[in-house]
């Protein structure tokens, strides 16, 4: 059942940076970066595309014409395609990248990287291969301290230039509290629906399952919370994928997407090079 004016979610924009990160990032990553950008390119399609003998169209068609007007003068059957038409081929993609920033992100793997480091240099080279393909896209984090506490962090909006400080704030990106994610969705899919653009995807970060402070035991509650929330963005024509490193999601995940929308990473050092190519896969 719903619960009226249940939770309350707070939105931050997000404004601690970290260029020392994102330097880092890019030193380590900087050939599969190159890589990934020439991959992406590829994808582009062409700007325009000339369709030639059209009924209608934005100029005439010389050769079509010439035929219109001999045949006619040959009292043959004529014929009205005599125009060219301009097809604009583009990408017509928006994509909302909702991030775990919850306090099990702040872990360490192999007593060195933190999952929540492995997540930022995932999103800084997923932004390099979206701006190769120029498709729209957003970031936003999440978290969660109680019903009342809903946290949801903008770090890039959609429409808003990539630059040094967009980076920054990636870089910037650190661990909060728990894993509260209905109301989270919820309002991404508010911005996506919002968004023109003929796509809309959805794509979740994660490294567990649904959780709060004060939600059952059994943490039904939430996984159900969440579940709904999801069906609800369906509702709203948004594709959804879940990106997890929980090596136990297999157990909850198919509760709440179907088996092609969620993929569990054996190895989170592979997230960098695993989100672009996921995309890829999501979207051509």
């Amino acid at each position: 059942d719903y619960r009226p004016a249940w939770c309350t979610l707070r939105e931050t924009r997000a404004t601690r940076t970290q260029e020392g990160f994102v330097a880092a990032t890019f030193h380590e990553f900087g050939g599969i970066v190159t890589q990934i950008r020439r991959s992406f390119q590829l994808m582009r399609p062409e700007r325009l595309r000339k369709m030639r003998y059209q009924t209608e169209g934005d100029e005439l068609d010389i050769d079509g014409l010439v035929e219109y007007v001999v045949d006619k003068r040959a009292r043959a059957d004529t014929s009205d395609r005599v125009y060219i038409k301009r097809d604009k081929k583009e990408r017509d993609v928006a994509t909302a990248f909702l991030v775990d920033m919850s306090s099990s992100t702040d872990r360490k793997i192999d007593g060195r990287k933190r999952i929540l480091d492995i997540e930022k240099e995932a999103l800084l080279l997923m932004c390099e291969a979206l701006e190769a393909i120029r498709d729209e896209y957003a970031i936003y984090g999440f978290s969660g301290n109680g019903r009342e506490d809903a946290q949801f962090y903008v770090v890039k909006e959609l429409g808003e230039r990539y630059d040094d400080r967009v980076k920054g704030r990636i870089g910037g990106i650190y661990a909060h509290q728990k894993t509260r994610m209905g109301p989270a969705i919820r309002h991404a899919t508010r911005r996506l629906t919002q968004a023109d653009a003929a796509v809309k995807l959805l794509i979740l970060l994660t490294d567990g399952k649904p959780y709060d402070s004060d939600t059952y035991q059994d943490n039904q509650y939430a996984q159900e919370d969440t579940k709904i929330a999801l069906r609800e963005a369906r509702r709203e024509k948004i594709h959804l994928f879940c990106v997890t490193v929980d090596q136990e999601a297999a157990d909850y995940l198919p509760n709440m997407y179907s088996d092609a929308n969620f993929v569990i990473i054996d190895d989170v050092r592979t997230l960098p090079k695993r989100l672009p190519q996921l995309y890829r896969r999501l979207t051509t």
